[in-house]
């Protein structure tokens, strides 16, 4: 009787126990959060969670992702439902500027794409690369995965044309300035970059700064407008110097032909101390510091790859005053001091 009555009370305090279970989402392989149910009750919704670059396809009871859960499942017992995710597409497309047609690419999000071995031809040209950007400034180096569609660009470096355009050319001899090729020279310079427009050759050289003494590095020595026993020039320190009176300039002396072309690219006319007519010179020693023979200074506008020629500004008037030369007619004339002076 006794045994009988334990097994009534127990079943009764058994009845009256109500069993709960956690059921805990993951997502990424982490425990993003977890709900706590009664036996038998079920989700009625389940959370809705996000991942750059894939599209989510809901809750997995399984890790392999083959068993899905759903909302109105009754939970049994403790649970792990696991997210699963479908990778999304991206396009990697190419513009090479040539007959070579590459077909766009589609890859998985987050895709390293290498172009090491990706080269192209084109005649004339040589290929610098791929880049990120139309501009082609922001060279593609395949270390960033592809998180979107994108457009990759073949690089060209075809032969070096630049011609820059004088507003107003100065004839330093019509202008009756015999010694004057400085002036007209730098003034030709900040013109044609937005500055002095206000000034004529006439104005400008009345703003010239003499040298206190013989020296051409500290001003002009001489005299503008004839011949005398004095250097009748101006080196490019002091140009420099002037030049920024009224716009930017910068001394570039001792520099490379590379670097010349390299400034002409950029849009920026070159004051440069040759020789006239481009008689071959030799540096020359004076007390006050090193001088060139058959000093001339003119303006640099211009470089031609294809044909390896300067185009100079002449203001001693010398075929017309705008004219081409030779690579090694300019630097017979040039290399020998490398006198330069940039403007912009």
């Amino acid at each position: 009787m006794r045994k009988f009555l334990f097994v009534i009370f127990a079943g009764i305090m058994l009845a009256g126990c109500t069993r709960s279970y956690t059921v805990t989402f993951h997502t990424d392989g982490t425990a993003a959060e977890s709900a706590v149910l009664e036996k038998g009750e079920s989700l009625g919704s389940l959370p809705v969670t996000e991942k750059d670059g894939y599209d989510f396809t809901g809750w997995y009871s399984d890790r392999a992702l083959t068993k899905l859960w759903s909302a109105e499942t009754p939970v049994e017992e403790d649970t792990d439902l696991y997210a699963g995710w479908n990778v999304q597409k991206r396009t990697v497309a190419f513009e090479t500027e040539t007959t070579t047609v590459i077909d766009p690419i589609t890859v998985d999000y987050g895709t390293i794409v290498s172009l090491e071995e990706l080269t192209l031809e084109k005649e004339g040209m040589t290929f610098t690369g791929w880049y990120t950007d139309a501009e082609r400034t922001i060279p593609y180096t395949g270390e960033k995965p592809i998180t979107e569609d994108t457009t990759i660009y073949a690089g060209w470096e075809g032969p070096i044309h630049v011609e820059l355009e004088v507003k107003e050319f100065i004839n330093q001899a019509a202008a009756g300035a015999r010694e004057g090729c400085e002036g007209a020279s730098l003034l030709m310079a900040l013109q044609m970059t937005g500055h002095a427009e206000e000034y004529n050759y006439y104005t400008f050289l009345d703003e010239i700064p003499y040298s206190p003494d013989s020296s051409p590095y500290k001003g002009f020595a001489g005299n503008l407008w004839e011949d005398t026993p004095e250097i009748d020039a101006m080196m490019p320190g002091p140009v420099t110097e002037w030049g920024k009176k009224y716009g930017n300039t910068v001394n570039m002396t001792g520099c490379d032909e590379k670097q010349l072309i390299s400034i002409l690219e950029k849009g920026h006319p070159v004051v440069v101390w040759t020789s006239i007519h481009f008689q071959p010179s030799e540096v020359i020693y004076y007390e006050w510091g090193t001088y060139k023979s058959h000093n001339h200074v003119m303006l640099l506008i211009g470089y031609d790859e294809e044909t390896n020629r300067f185009k100079i500004a002449d203001p001693a008037g010398w075929n017309n005053g705008i004219y081409w030369v030779s690579y090694d007619t300019f630097m017979n004339s040039w290399d020998c001091y490398r006198g330069a002076v940039e403007v912009y």
